[in-house]
């Protein structure tokens, strides 16, 4: 049997769609994402703005570092957890800590330091060593103070 719309319309020759209406993607602007850029742009403005332009740029991971810092009080506050890991040892009044061993970079300098402690870390703040001696302790760094 006919379709209903097509029964409705004999003596038509489109039908009312149009010349090309009924072809597949004639009429509603093409298909998928064609017009993006001339005839359908309102809908780019409104629903994609960022569709077409720069989107960035992402360093080679050779080039990226992330470097594991860790504060004074930080490093008080988690001393149990450290002599577990086998990265704290106490000789005599001082606490010997291979912060390198546990994965941290850098010492910073948040906290006061209440144990004497001989920190051996990379790196480390001027203000962080200077934290340390106050409290009798030594920081022993392999790169530069900073």
């Amino acid at each position: 049997m006919a379709d209903k719309k097509t029964k409705r319309y004999r003596g038509s020759r489109t039908h009312g769609k149009g010349i090309k209406g009924g072809r597949g993607a004639g009429q509603r602007g093409g298909r998928g994402n064609a017009g993006l850029g001339k005839h359908k742009w309102i809908k780019v403005v409104k629903e994609c703005p960022d569709h077409f332009g720069p989107k960035g740029f992402t360093r080679p991971k050779g080039l990226t570092r992330d470097v594991r810092v860790i504060n004074i009080y930080q490093i008080e506050d988690m001393m149990d957890t450290l002599r577990k890991e086998g990265c704290v040892k106490k000789k005599g009044a001082f606490y010997e800590i291979d912060l390198e061993k546990a994965g941290y970079d850098k010492l910073l300098s948040r906290g006061n330091a209440r144990y004497q402690m001989k920190i051996k870390v990379a790196n480390s703040s001027k203000r962080a060593v200077s934290k340390v001696q106050e409290a009798g302790g030594e920081v022993i760094t392999k790169g530069d103070n900073s």
